[in-house]
C-alpha cells in the first residue's frame, strides 16, 4: 500500500480531516498534527522524510492569524505559510506527487475577483499577507516537476467553523432562532468539499496537463441567494438583513480547465447546504452562539 502524507488534518483541521476520512484504508496515512512535526521547520521536515517513506502529500495545513489588528500575527501569516510550502517542497524528490490548496485570494481580492483563469494569475499582486503567500506558492508551483495547485474560491464543509465560515453561519443561525445578519452581499464561486475528493483522487493517480486549477462549482451565487435557500429549508421566520448596502467585491472564477481534463460531478448547491444545515440541526444542543463574530450578528 502506498503512503499518503497529509497535513491539517488533526481533529481541528477542515478540509485535511474530511480527506483523512475519506483515504482511511486506500493508503498508509501518515497524518502527524503541529506538535508531533512543525512544518515550518525544514530541518524537522527533512529529518521527517528520512525516517518516512512518502509516494504522495497532500498539503491541507495552513496558518491563519487570531487577530488581523496585529501586524505580529499577519507578518507570522505569511512566513509559516511560505515556510511550510518550501519545507516540504524542498523535500520533492523523496515523493511522487504533492498537491496543496491554493486560494482565489492569489489574485488579489482588494479589487473584483470575476471568473478568474488559471492563465489570468499574476495579473494583480495581492495585496494582503495571506494571498501573497498563495501567491508566491504558485510561482514556484508554476516551475515544479511534481507539485499541483488546487485553488479554491470558497467551501462548503460541515466540518467549517460557525465562527467564520458564512454558510456555516447562516445554518447556525436559522437552527438557533437568530437574525440572519451579515456585512455585505457579495457573489462567490463555492464547491463543497466532498467535491475536493475525486479531483485528488484523480489527481495522485494521473499524469495532469498543468500545475494550477481553480475548483468551484459551474454556478456562482450570491450570499442572499444562499441565504434564501437555508430560510427556506428552516423555516425560520427570521430575514437576511445586511449591515452594509450593495454588493461588495466579486470573488468568482472559472472551472473550464478543471472540467475539461477531470472526470467530476458536482454536488447541487441546494444539497450541499442541506448536509451543513443538518449537521448544526443534530449538534444544536453543543452550539456556543456566543463565538459568533459580533460583526455577524
Amino acid at each position: 500500500m502506498e503512503t499518503l502524507f497529509i497535513t491539517g488534518a488533526g481533529p481541528n483541521g477542515i478540509t485535511g480531516r474530511l480527506i483523512k476520512e475519506h483515504f482511511e484504508g486506500k493508503y498508509n496515512l501518515l497524518t502527524p498534527n503541529s506538535k508531533e512535526l512543525d512544518l515550518t521547520n525544514d530541518d524537522d521536515v527533512k529529518e521527517y522524510f528520512k525516517l518516512h517513506h512518502i509516494d504522495y502529500v497532500i498539503h491541507c495545513a495552513t496558518f491563519r492569524p487570531t487577530s488581523v489588528s496585529a501586524d505580529h500575527f499577519v507578518n507570522e501569516e505569511l512566513e509559516s505559510n511560505l515556510r511550510m510550502y518550501f519545507s516540504l517542497a524542498s523535500q520533492s524528490a523523496k515523493y511522487q506527487k504533492m498537491i496543496y490548496f491554493g486560494s482565489g485570494a492569489e489574485f488579489d481580492k482588494s479589487k473584483p475577483v470575476i471568473n478568474v483563469k488559471e492563465d489570468d494569475f499574476g495579473r494583480n499582486i495581492p495585496k494582503n499577507k495571506y494571498g501573497l503567500s498563495k501567491y508566491i506558492m504558485n510561482i514556484n508551483t508554476q516551475k515544479s516537476d511534481n507539485i499541483y495547485n488546487v485553488r479554491l474560491f470558497g467551501t462548503i464543509n460541515k466540518y467549517e467553523k460557525f465562527t467564520k465560515n458564512v454558510i456555516s453561519n447562516l445554518c447556525v443561525k436559522a437552527v438557533m432562532g437568530m437574525p440572519l445578519k451579515l456585512r455585505q452581499d457579495c457573489r462567490f464561486s463555492f464547491v463543497d468539499t466532498n467535491d475536493v475528493i475525486p479531483v485528488l483522487e484523480y489527481a495522485l493517480t494521473n499524469s495532469l496537463k498543468h500545475h494550477s486549477y481553480n475548483l468551484s462549482m459551474n454556478k456562482s451565487y450570491l450570499l442572499s441567494e444562499l441565504a434564501q435557500m437555508i430560510i427556506n429549508l428552516s423555516g425560520t421566520t427570521e430575514q437576511l438583513s445586511f449591515q452594509k448596502a450593495g454588493i461588495n467585491f466579486e470573488y468568482t472564477a472559472s472551472n473550464k480547465r478543471l472540467i475539461d481534463e477531470f472526470p467530476i460531478t458536482f454536488t447541487p448547491m441546494h444539497e450541499a447546504i442541506v448536509r451543513v444545515y443538518t449537521h448544526y440541526n443534530n449538534i444544536k444542543d453543543t452550539l456556543d452562539i456566543s463565538k459568533i463574530d459580533s460583526r455577524w450578528k
